[in-house]
C-alpha cells in the first residue's frame, strides 16, 4: 500500500469511527454475523462497492472506495456513511437489496451532510440525487415517511429481522410500526436502479 493509500484508508477509518455510534443509535447495532475487517482505495471503480471476504464467513467484508471520492469531502461523507449503514446488514452474495435496506442507507447519509455541512449543501446533494440517482432518492423518500412516522421503526424491524433486506410487510404490523400498507408495500420491494 502506498504512503497516500495508507492516508486515505486512515482518513476512512476516522470517518467510520466517528459516525459509527450515530449510525447505530439511528438504525441499530450491526449484525453479529457482520464483520468489518477494512477499506481497500481502488483508482479503477467509481462508486463504493462490499466486498464479502470468504464462504466460510458469509458477511465478512471490505469497503473497497474509489479514489475520486477523496476530491470531494461531502460525497465521501455520504459514501462512507451509506456503506458503513449498509455494514449493519451486509448482503450475502445471494442476498438483494429491498428500497427500505438501500433507502435507510441513503437516508443515513442525509443524516451526515445535513449535520456536517447544512441545509445547502443537503439541497444541492438532494438535487443531484434527484437528477442523477432517483431510485435511490425514491428509496430515501419512503424511508423518511417511515422514520417521520415512527424515527425508531429501522431498530424495531432489525430486532426482528437484523439483515434489513429481509423485512416483509406483516414485520411492520409485529414490531408496533404504524405505515400505511402501500408504503410497507414498496419499502419492501426488491431495490432497483
Amino acid at each position: 500500500m502506498s504512503e497516500s493509500q495508507l492516508t486515505q484508508v486512515q482518513k476512512l477509518d476516522k470517518i467510520r469511527s466517528a459516525w459509527l455510534p450515530a449510525v447505530e443509535f439511528l438504525f441499530g447495532v450491526s449484525n453479529e454475523e457482520a464483520q468489518f475487517v477494512g477499506f481497500e482505495v481502488d483508482s479503477d471503480i467509481a462508486k463504493p462497492e462490499i466486498l464479502l471476504e470468504s464462504d466460510e464467513l458469509p458477511y465478512r467484508y471490505k469497503i473497497r472506495m474509489p479514489a475520486r471520492g477523496f476530491s470531494n469531502d461531502v460525497m465521501l461523507l455520504a459514501d462512507v456513511v451509506q456503506e458503513l449503514v449498509r455494514g449493519l446488514y451486509p448482503l450475502g452474495k445471494e442476498d438483494k437489496a429491498s428500497v427500505l435496506s438501500e433507502g435507510t442507507a441513503v437516508y443515513g447519509a442525509i443524516t451526515a451532510i445535513k449535520q456536517v455541512f447544512g441545509e445547502e449543501t443537503l439541497d444541492s446533494y438532494l438535487n443531484a440525487l434527484k437528477d442523477n440517482g432517483f431510485a435511490y432518492y425514491d428509496a430515501f423518500s419512503y424511508v423518511a415517511v417511515l422514520l417521520t412516522e415512527d424515527p425508531k421503526a429501522i431498530v424495531k424491524l432489525r430486532e426482528i429481522k437484523p439483515f434489513l433486506y429481509q423485512v416483509e410487510r406483516e414485520d411492520f404490523a409485529a414490531v408496533g410500526v404504524e405505515v400505511d400498507r402501500k408504503i410497507a408495500d414498496i419499502l419492501t420491494y426488491t431495490f432497483r436502479t
